[in-house]
Formats: structure tokens, sequence, C-alpha cells
């Protein structure tokens, strides 16, 4: 990487994320100096917002919904997992060449190690995309909104993902129970979901496939690479200030 680090999330809404966080801590451990800001942008204005970044000697941004799709069409060139998952969630300026990367896939590989397949995947969007490459030796089955897992296919074990935005809004009602001795993998990570916390099943939540995510983002842009401590100190980090934002709201 030449020049000062500056980067960024894109997404509308991006209000709630975490991402400057963990990569302010990133940059304190490498003692890097830069910047990583939040950009709301209407998916209308996404082409035009990101050729005028390319302008201003930007290292990055980081992709969030809804743009993770559209984004990968105005790259020059992509990476193979984001070509096979047809979805960008990390963009990198190169001089004149926009180039698109998918990081959730490695984010969502780490995350799913110690989870029961098969993989009963909620959504049809960008995460979902990547999980279809993440979990390509793995049993998984996608499911859109309205459907539910068939009466005829229920193992004792299995793991239902929840790739779409239902759960940034505390009173959102998932559309389908989730069978006992199963697991729940939330992407988002808002502990404060009722529906969620009433669940009598294992949960697990998004926070460490962000961190895996953007340590991976981190080291495309920067060539530094976060070891498993630093991401441990840092997933701890963020999930102190998820439940210190609960307990003020």
């Amino acid at each position: 990487m030449s020049g000062k680090f500056r980067a960024g999330l894109l997404g509308w809404p991006v209000s709630h994320s975490l991402s400057p966080v963990i990569h302010s801590l990133f940059l304190e451990y490498f003692g890097m100096e830069g910047s990583y800001g939040l950009f709301p942008v209407e998916p209308e204005k996404l082409t035009a917002f990101v050729h005028e970044l390319a302008g201003r000697e930007f290292t990055g941004l980081n992709v969030t919904v809804p743009h993770k799709i559209a984004a990968m069409k105005i790259c020059d060139t992509l990476s193979p997992e984001a070509e096979s998952a047809g979805a960008v969630n990390t963009l990198m300026f190169e001089q004149s060449c926009l180039r698109g990367y998918n990081t959730d896939i490695i984010g969502f590989r780490t995350m799913m190690l110690h989870l029961p397949p098969p993989f009963f995947v909620l959504g049809k969007g960008g995460a979902a995309a990547a999980l279809s490459v993440a979990l390509s030796s793995s049993d998984v089955i996608f499911l859109a909104r309205g459907e539910g897992v068939p009466e005829t296919n229920r193992p004792a074990r299995a793991t239902v993902v929840n790739a779409t935005p239902l759960g940034w809004n505390d009173d959102d009602v998932f559309p389908f129970d989730i069978p006992k001795r199963w697991c729940f993998v939330d992407l988002n990570y808002n502990p404060r979901w009722n529906w969620r916390n009433g669940l009598l099943v294992p949960v697990v939540t998004g926070e460490k496939m962000l961190v895996e995510q953007a340590a991976e983002s981190f080291r495309l842009w920067t060539g530094y690479t976060p070891d498993e401590k630093l991401k441990t100190g840092v997933l701890e980090r963020i999930r102190k200030e998820l439940y210190e934002n609960k307990d003020n709201q």
C-alpha cells in the first residue's frame, strides 16, 4: 500500500456498523495512520459515489447491503471468489483500476467450522451468494422468504442461517421456528432482537464473521495480516461495544 490509509464502509444504512472500531484497532496495532469512515449511499448514487472516491486517493471500501451485487458490476477486475459468488464486499483502488473481492467467504468458512450441516439459508442477496461459495463442500439449501424447512427434510441436527436484514429491527419476526437440537446463525449482530433472544436452540451471531472478513480486507489493502490474538481481542472489544450500546438505549 502506498500513501495514507483511507477506507470506509459503503451501504444504506451504515450507522449501526462496528467496522470503524475494528479497523481503528487494526491500524493502532500495526502503528499505522489513517481513517475509516461510514458512507451512507442510496442505491441509485452508488456508481457516481465510488468513481468520486477513486479520484480522492482512497485505499478501498467495504460494501454492505444493499450494494454487494451492484458493486460487482462496476469493478474492472474480480477475484475468483467474488466472481463465483456474484457479489463484492471489498473494493480496492489501484491507480485507474477498481478491483473487487469477496472476503465474506473466508469469514463464513471460519464461522461455520463447528456447526452441524446441512445448512438451511434464508436469503437470496449478496450474503447468501457468498455463503453458496463458502459452503460449496457441504449440504446447503437456500430458502426464499415465505418458505420454511420442508417437513420431508428435517435431520436430527442442522443449522439455519439468517442471511437477510431481518433482525436489525428489534421486533422483526423470523418466518419459521427452528427445530430442537438445531443451531441458528444470525449474520446480523443486533443483541436487542427479541425473536432471536427467545430461542431455545444454540445461537451464533455475526460478530466473528465480521472480524474475520475485516481482517482479510485489511490484509488486501495493506499487506498486514491480523493474527489470531489480535482478532480475538478485537472480537471481545466489539462485543463489549454491542452490549454497552444496548444498555444505553
